[in-house]
């Protein structure tokens, strides 16, 4: 499917869209051909270094309130502590009080966040994360996550192959999400990687993993620069394949300097230690005097104490 055909296609199912106005990143989402709601959830803020990617379980509008709960928590971390576990650990607790869950109402969720030249990945379910590094032929794409799934169970196990595991009929079913059962016990697994020049990491849901060959995936990265339009590609390349699922993508290109939060805090660092020096320039020759006089003070009081 063309870019303009993912366009169209999204004024009336109510997708593609951009994570920001950077070139940085771009994210696109569209609710596919045979599910009715969007029940996936995405959001970014490059200047903070985070994105996270979510897809809701449980039809209807319980999965897009799961959905949004993480990625709300992701937003309320982000802003304060950017403890991003503690973050996921309070959306699944919430989930799991939420007085509408029907006891099958959660979310997967894959999490990236930045720091300095380094960067974490934290996910719970079957969304993923890839590593793509550019060279020869169409790159490298590496996943980096490992699916919460029954099937990644199997493979883990010898008891089938990846391709066997490709076709599996309960190849949707997860072993692990945020909310969605009655166990007050979440575990989240992380990856942490530093970037190199010309890298780009994709989050998605499994709308597009499931649909999309990995080498397709890769082909699209290295021919499409522009991450708004590699996202758009990604999802009309999981519309061809059918659209049998919610699909969203987030593409992110390695920084090409200390992220921008980082520049902030070094600058006001900077500032303070600048400003305290000009202090101790000025008023140098008076702190000296007052020390002097503190220390005859104590001298004189010592000696009168002593007589």
């Amino acid at each position: 499917m063309s870019e303009a055909k993912v366009r169209e296609v999204s004024r009336h199912k109510g997708t593609a869209q951009r994570a920001s106005a950077s070139p940085r990143s771009a994210g696109a989402t569209h609710p596919g051909y045979k599910r009715e709601q969007n029940e996936d959830a995405f959001w970014a803020d490059e200047e903070l270094g985070i994105w996270v990617v979510a897809d809701g379980l449980g039809g209807h509008q319980a999965g897009e309130i799961a959905s949004q709960t993480v990625v709300e928590e992701i937003q309320r971390s982000a802003a304060t502590d950017r403890h991003y576990e503690r973050a996921l650990q309070r959306a699944h607790a919430l989930l799991l009080g939420d007085e509408q869950s029907t006891g099958n109402m959660g979310s997967t969720a894959v999490v990236v966040a930045e720091d300095n030249s380094y960067f974490h990945v934290y996910w719970v379910g079957d969304s993923r994360a890839y590593l793509w590094t550019p060279g020869a032929g169409h790159g490298q794409l590496k996943q980096l996550t490992s699916d919460h799934s029954y099937v990644q169970m199997l493979v883990d196990s010898g008891a089938i192959n990846s391709t066997e595991a490709a076709n599996h009929p309960n190849r949707h079913v997860i072993t692990r999400c945020i909310g969605g059962s009655t166990n007050p016990k979440l575990e989240i697994d992380r990856v942490s990687s530093p970037w190199s020049p010309g890298q780009r990491l994709l989050l998605c849901s499994d709308g597009l993993s499931s649909e999309v060959e990995p080498d397709q995936i890769a082909q699209i990265l290295a021919e499409n620069r522009n991450n708004r339009r590699a996202a758009e590609l990604l999802v009309g390349a999981a519309l061809d394949a059918g659209g049998k699922d919610n699909i969203t993508v987030q593409v992110i290109d390695a920084p090409t300097a200390v992220p921008t939060a980082h520049k902030k805090w070094t600058s006001r660092t900077g500032s303070a230690l600048r400003a305290s020096a000009q202090i101790l320039k000025q008023h140098g020759k008076l702190l000296l005097l007052l020390g002097t006089l503190g220390l005859v003070a104590v001298v004189a009081a010592r000696l009168i104490g002593a007589s």
